[in-house]
């Protein structure tokens, strides 16, 4: 049986019509002859056409036996055209051989460039999902410092606030200090002149000291404000100004204190009290802030 559906005995058939209308059974003939049929499908069952070719001569009814010269020409007659027609089969499908190599050579190549490139994609795609990890774990540690540097942030400036209302404080006190010294004054202003410019040196001395604290509390909160990060050293520097103002307004309470006793000893009736000689009015003792 012919490749790709065509039967031995039609092959035959047509061999033999072209050989009895005086032609040359060949490949391309019989494939013309038939309609259909490859090349390469063709050849071989022509090969079994030519072999045969002696054998069926002789079993025809009638046909006198060929001499041995005959018999010998026509083998080798038979011979050349079994060469010449597979030489010419080879040179039908030398052409379609060379398209399919050169087909296959190029989806060969095609394949391999293809798979080539997949594997560099296939590269590219681990080194990018590397990076990619990479650029998440960043990510997330970056994401955790912003987070810690805005809560550090905000318990500075709370502390820092908390601070400013001590600082105001300590100016309340300050400030309530110098009331009093201002009452002071006033109440020992009425009574006697005498007693006046004591009253005078003591608020002189009290304004300034207050100004001098005000001036500490002023470069206090300054230093506070410029230095939030160092908050600690601020806070306990708040926290010895405040003691420092404490002692300060002690010191002013003791004076106040000895003030209004001076103050009613000197209201005191004339026959109420001893006579004594005219002694120096003892100033109060100033206290020395230490800071």
């Amino acid at each position: 049986m012919a490749r790709r559906g065509v039967p031995q005995d039609e092959v035959f058939q047509a061999a033999d019509a072209l050989l009895a209308d005086g032609e040359r059974p060949t490949v391309e003939r019989v494939r013309g002859a038939l309609g259909r049929g490859s090349p390469n499908a063709l050849a071989p069952v022509l090969e079994s056409w030519w072999a045969q070719l002696a054998q069926r001569l002789t079993q025809v009814q009638g046909l006198p036996s060929v001499p041995t010269p005959v018999g010998e020409a026509f083998a080798h007659a038979w011979h050349t055209a079994l060469e010449a027609g597979r030489a010419h089969g080879e040179a039908l499908v030398a052409p379609e051989r060379a398209a399919v190599a050169d087909v296959l050579a190029k989806a060969e190549a095609a394949s391999a460039e293809e798979r080539a490139q997949r594997a560099r994609l296939e590269t590219q795609l681990l080194r990018s999902q590397g990076e990619a990890t990479a650029y998440q774990s960043a990510l997330a540690i970056s994401e955790q410092r912003n987070s810690d540097l805005l809560r550090e942030r905000a318990d500075q400036q709370a502390e820092l606030q908390a601070l400013s209302v001590r600082l105001d404080a300590t100016l309340a006190r300050h400030h309530l200090v110098v009331q009093q010294a201002e009452d002071a004054r006033t109440a020992a202003a009425t009574e006697r002149e005498a007693l006046r410019t004591h009253v005078v040196q003591v608020e002189d001395r009290a304004h300034a000291e207050i100004d001098r604290l005000r001036q500490e509390a002023r470069a206090l909160k300054a230093e506070a404000a410029t230095q939030s990060r160092h908050h600690a050293t601020a806070l306990r520097d708040a926290q010895r100004a405040m003691h420092v103002a404490q002692r300060e307004a002690s010191a002013q309470a003791a004076r106040a204190e000895t003030l209004g006793a001076q103050l009613k000893r000197l209201t005191q009736p004339a026959k109420a009290r001893p006579v004594a000689t005219a002694k120096r009015v003892p100033q109060a003792p100033r206290v020395r802030s230490t800071k």
